[in-house]
Formats: C-alpha cells, structure tokens, sequence
C-alpha cells in the first residue's frame, strides 16, 4: 500500500486503517430489512450524539446539498445569513443562487457571530430563515449557539434556524433539542473521522411542517420525500452504504470513548494547541472567546516561512494547511479532531518543531 502523509488539515482528516477497513463490508441491498436495521442504529447513535429527538437523514453527497436542503425547504419570505468566512459567504451565495431573498450580516475574518447583531437585522421581519455556521472551518472561528438560542426563542419564535456545523459535529456539544435548533448539518471528513462524500442533518418537526407548505423544492432535497422513506427507515436513492457502515463503526468508538469524553478530548487537544501557538510568539486568529475546539487558526506574527515548513514535513510523513483563501501564509491552521488523539497531536507539533529549529 503507497504511503500518504497523515493528515493534520481540517478535512479531510485522518483516518486510520482500522476505520479505512469498516467501510469494507459486503454490499447489501437499500430496499432490505438489513439495511432498514442498520440505518436505524445509525439514526439512534447520531440522535444521541446531538441529544436530540428529531429525525436524521443520511445524504450520500457532500455537505453542501444539504445547505441547498435547508433553504428550498424553509425559506418562504427571506433568509439571514451570517457571514465570518468562506464557508459561511458560500452558503449566502447557494440562498442567492436558489432565488431566495437573502439578506447578510457581515463580519470580518476571525470574528465571530453576536446576538446582539442578529437581533438588529431580524427586528426588521424581513426573514422568516435564520443561517449560520457554527464552527467556520476556514477561520477556526466558533460561535457559541446558546446567546443565539435564547434570542430566537424570546424574540423570534417564529423564524427557523439553519445552523451549519461541518467541522465542529462529533467533536463539539450540540445539545439541538435544548437549543431549539430546527436544521443542523455536517459530513463525515471532519469530526467524524470518516472519507469524504457523505453528509447528515437531523430536521426538527417544524421544519418538516414548513416544508410541506413550500411548492416547487423539486425532489432529489424534499423534505417531503426524504420523510416517506424515514417512515420505513430508508434514503430515497441508493446511498453510500460503505459509507453507513464506517458511520455505524465510527459511533461504536465514541460510544465507548464516551459523549463527555469525547468532547473534554477535543477541548484539552485545542488549549494544549493554542498554548503552543503562544508559547512561540504566535497569536489567535479569532478574537477573544472565539476559538474554535477542533481546528486552531494561527496568525503567523512571525512571518514563518509556511511553504518551507510544509515542504519539511511532507518529508517527515505529515500534511499541514498552510491557511484557507486570502489567509494562505498569513495564518495556519492545525486541525486536531475525529481520529487524532492527544498523542498524534504532540507527535506532530514536536515533529513541527523540529522543522522550525533545523
């Protein structure tokens, strides 16, 4: 087998053999009590991961269908977007693209999303849709939900809530029932430590009620459609079961990692990492309380010379991110998520080390 290097880059991210061999399960039929049997624990195990009762639909593409799902089946007089990075802009644009009335709330790069600035743009009852991305991968910027929470549930009980969380799901708390979050969505190259090409949301019993109220959303992302085939514990079209057998796998291990585990790991991972950062005379990205858990964005204050590095530890085995878009040199970002446990985190920042004193 040829030899990749490990991946330390946001997404995809590392995954190991052990996983690599889960997805190579014999084939099974999607039209069979077998697969009905094996989505059903995988619907269980992702309701437990988000402490939630809503429906979970399995989506054999990547996360960005779901984005155009969420829209089409929500939106009847406009959308808010919040706006903080790359992830979060190319969302806005898919609200636009669809012909949907779509209203922004801008902020620079490495800030982070305010309740407080929802509030003005949704006071003025334009959106009945509230969207946004709670862990932006390209900044390693997360907004805490629960301001955002207790805003719509006091405010604006009536708007519905989009919330992307591709790089902060199974690696983060998301309590979505306690939340009130109607639409939240991710893929498997993140924290779930899985390949690309396969994503999940779990929809809130509101939202498939707007849906059915909403004409035209055409059939591949219908609400309408994905919910005939829920009754029956089935997807609409032959998914990725490969995929479905890696996801009943990777649950299997957070399991027994357990919830609370899962989540302190994540969270020691990314203070051990910001305190490296800072040890060397590097700052945040984000802005204060803005740090995200499972990727950490680095501002390259000193001006490392970050092709040199990546050259260097490509030869050692490893994959860096030498920054997202504009910030390509001027910041970096070290993903530490999913398969990659406390040990491979220091193997790799003492090997990153190694490469800056040589």
């Amino acid at each position: 087998m040829e030899n990749f290097p490990k991946l330390f880059i946001p997404g995809p991210t590392h995954v190991p053999e052990h996983v690599m061999s889960s997805i190579s399960a014999p084939q099974i039929g999607h039209r069979t009590p077998e697969f009905s049997e094996l989505m059903s624990e995988i619907v269980k195990g992702i309701q437990k991961v988000l402490y939630t009762d809503n429906h979970v639909y399995l989506a054999s593409h990547a996360a960005t269908g779901l984005w155009e799902m969420g829209i089409t089946n929500s939106v009847k007089k406009g959308i808010l977007h919040t706006v903080n990075g790359s992830f979060s802009s190319k969302w806005a644009t898919v609200s636009r693209e669809c012909g949907k009335e779509t209203g922004v709330l801008e902020y620079n790069w490495g800030c982070g999303v305010k309740a407080e600035d929802v509030d003005k743009h949704l006071s003025s009852g334009k959106y009945d849709v509230f969207a946004m991305v709670h862990n932006e991968t390209s900044t390693g910027v997360m907004s805490p939900l629960e301001p955002i929470a207790e805003l719509l549930e006091s405010k604006y009980p009536d708007v519905i809530w989009l919330v992307d969380a591709v790089s902060s799901m199974a690696g983060h708390k998301i309590e979505v029932d306690k939340l009130g979050i109607d639409f939240i969505l991710s893929s498997t190259q993140k924290a779930w430590g899985l390949p690309a090409g396969f994503a999940v949301c779990a929809v809130a019993d509101r939202m498939i009620k707007r849906a059915a109220e909403i004409k035209n959303k055409g059939y591949f992302l219908d609400i309408g459609v994905y919910e005939k085939y829920y009754e029956k514990m089935q997807t609409p079209a032959t998914p990725s079961i490969p995929h479905m057998f890696g996801l009943k796998y990777a649950l299997t291990s957070l399991f027994e990692e357990g919830l609370e585990n899962r989540w302190d790991r994540h969270l020691k991972m990314a203070e051990f990492t910001r305190n490296w950062a800072l040890s060397f005379g590097q700052s945040l990205f984000p802005e204060d309380g803005f740090a995200s858990n499972t990727i950490t964005c680095i501002q390259n204050d000193k001006n490392w010379d970050i092709n040199s590095i990546n050259n260097a530890l490509l030869e050692q085995g490893y994959r860096m991110d030498r920054g997202y878009g504009k910030l390509r040199g001027k910041a970096f970002r070290i993903s530490h998520m999913g398969n990659v446990f406390m040990d491979d985190l220091k193997d790799y920042l003492q090997k990153f080390e190694e490469v800056l004193h040589d």
